[in-house]
């Protein structure tokens, strides 16, 4: 594969977070990120800033910097004045796990937290533990997906797109992702094509996953 073609791969994946819990907040914004980059539903955020460790009390939220000020856990640049709600949501779910380490939905709101920072690797433990308590939760395996993928381990990503497909087989953005991996980064088209084949003969209402799809076969 070309260089520009792993560019292409990854300006057109597309990716999704919607965790099916009763009660849990849901942030569905679309952004383009930088590295690798890609399309994900998620809260808009930038680049991240360079990480300093400041978790003082161990509990793997950064607490105080230097000068006093509560310190961002390598929440991305852009977020501004939001970081700050973002990390007290962070605590908030970290308390509610620690009081009740089964509590699913504090574990979702807490890898989902850790995704909106793209903390690809501290979004997995809860997230991973929540679908062991939870499983076939589609939602929960799509964050995994995203994690997984963000974190440049797309054997496992795979897995759980494929996991999708086992619960609900006619997922298209489970399918969709299947292709662009197998045909950018396992450079098996005829595989990647039989996935956006098959994206065409069950969506008939995403216009836009549509287009792509077709864009893909046309390649």
């Amino acid at each position: 594969m070309t260089a520009n073609s792993i560019n292409f791969g990854r300006r057109t994946v597309i990716l999704s977070i919607v965790f099916c819990v009763a009660a849990m907040f849901v942030t569905s914004f679309v952004y383009r990120m930088n590295h690798p980059n890609l399309f994900v539903q998620v809260q808009q955020g930038g680049a991240a800033p360079q990480e300093q460790d400041h978790d003082h009390d161990g509990d793997g939220v950064q607490d105080h910097g230097p000068d006093g000020s509560e310190t961002g856990m390598g929440a991305p640049a852009g977020m501004g004045e939001g970081a700050g709600g973002a990390m007290a949501k962070v605590r908030e779910y970290l308390g509610q796990v620690k009081e009740n380490p089964n509590d699913v939905k504090a574990l979702i709101n807490l890898g989902n937290s850790f995704l909106m920072m793209r903390a690809w690797d501290r979004a997995l433990e809860p997230l991973e533990k929540a679908n062991k308590l939870e499983p076939g939760n589609v939602g929960l395996l799509k964050a995994i997906g995203i994690a997984h993928f963000n974190s440049e381990d797309f054997e496992k990503a795979t897995a759980a797109y494929q996991q999708i497909l086992e619960i609900e087989p006619n997922d298209t953005l489970a399918l969709f992702n299947l292709g662009v991996i197998h045909k950018y980064y396992f450079d098996k088209q005829d595989v990647a094509r039989t996935y956006f084949e098959k994206v065409l003969a069950v969506e008939k209402e995403d216009a836009e996953i549509i287009k792509m799809a077709k864009q893909e076969l046309a390649k």
